[in-house]
């Protein structure tokens, strides 16, 4: 030796580990497709442990109340198909307008309705006293604030309320409500 310690040298180190395999690290793709897959089995697993612990906890049906209550479900489809006649649906033509005051600009809101009933009669009574209807809606919506009409529940609620306006005027002409629904086929907001 040249009076450098052996253990001192990088060099004399690399060679004296021969005998060790350099580990090579998997790419990082695969490191990841392997996580995906690890996590993909771990929920797959879980959702069948817990369908199984369901299925124990919940109250085992027998065959026979499952088929009794099939067929009465059944009939019962069966009968109220046979009582509703198909539903009757009218425009009320030309779409409502509306204007409204917002903070430094005029807005308007364009609204189409259309009733539901299942009776030809009321359907009548809606076209025959459709000034009145109409008329009626439009201070109804006239009374409401735009920020209330941005919403789901608000137009919902405008929705509720315009049904109940449309069946007080067709009962108060028919002697009865006859209109089943109310729909906002077009709600335009500018």
């Amino acid at each position: 030796m040249s009076g450098i310690d052996a253990t001192a040298t990088g060099e004399e180190a690399e060679v004296a580990a021969p005998d060790e395999p350099k580990r090579k690290s998997a790419p990082p793709a695969l490191k990841w497709i392997g996580i995906a897959i690890g996590m993909f089995a771990i929920v797959t697993v879980s959702q069948i442990v817990t369908e199984m612990v369901t299925a124990r906890m919940a109250p085992a049906e027998t065959h026979a109340e499952a088929d009794v209550d099939v067929e009465a479900t059944a009939k019962t489809r069966k009968d109220s198909k046979k009582t509703l006649p198909p539903p009757i649906y009218v425009a009320l033509e030309p779409p409502l307008v509306v204007s409204f005051e917002g903070p430094g600009a005029m807005r308007f809101l364009q609204l189409t309705v259309e009733v539901m009933a299942r009776d030809a009669k009321v359907i009548e009574a809606v076209e025959q006293h459709n000034p009145v209807i109409r008329n009626n809606l439009l201070m109804l919506v006239g009374g409401t604030d735009m920020k209330t009409l941005s919403t789901r529940e608000g137009k919902e609620a405008l929705r509720a309320s315009a049904l109940a306006e449309v069946q007080a005027v067709v009962e108060s002409q028919t002697g009865e409500p006859g209109v089943e629904d109310l729909y906002f086929t077009s709600f335009v907001v500018q």
